[in-house]
């Protein structure tokens, strides 16, 4: 049985993950019409042929929570399901970092390159 203090820490990684992917989100939106980021999504959205999922877990000194996050063809990232135990092949977002991002999204979403990208090589390539 999970103490207080645990149900508490989980609402709060779960919160801030949920922010951070609001903040993905409204970043794309925003830079949509904007080089570079026009050729980079455009030319992998062009090719997205449906939704892509991948595999994403939240951690400090251990994992803390799982999802499998859905990308559609409209470059809207959600969160598709909540996973019981994070795959081998999880992304991991520090909570720290998604922290960092949600207690600044002026400055992510204005400029997405300071975002970490990198779990949607997987989906994109490289150059994400």
């Amino acid at each position: 049985m999970q103490t207080a203090k645990q149900v508490r820490d989980a609402a709060e990684y779960e919160q801030v993950f949920q922010q951070y992917l609001e903040i993905c989100n409204r970043s794309i939106e925003q830079n949509k019409g904007k080089f570079p980021y026009t050729e980079i999504w455009g030319a992998r959205l062009k090719d997205l042929k449906e939704e892509i999922k991948i595999h994403a877990v939240v951690f400090d000194d251990r994992p803390k929570l799982a999802y499998m996050l859905r990308v559609n063809k409209d470059m809207k990232i959600e969160i598709a399901e909540k996973k019981e135990l994070p795959p081998e092949d999880a992304w991991p977002f520090t909570y720290q970092y998604l922290k960092r991002v949600v207690e600044h999204p002026k400055e992510y979403i204005e400029n997405p390159a300071r975002l970490e990208w990198g779990w949607l090589g997987s989906v994109f390539g490289p150059t994400a």
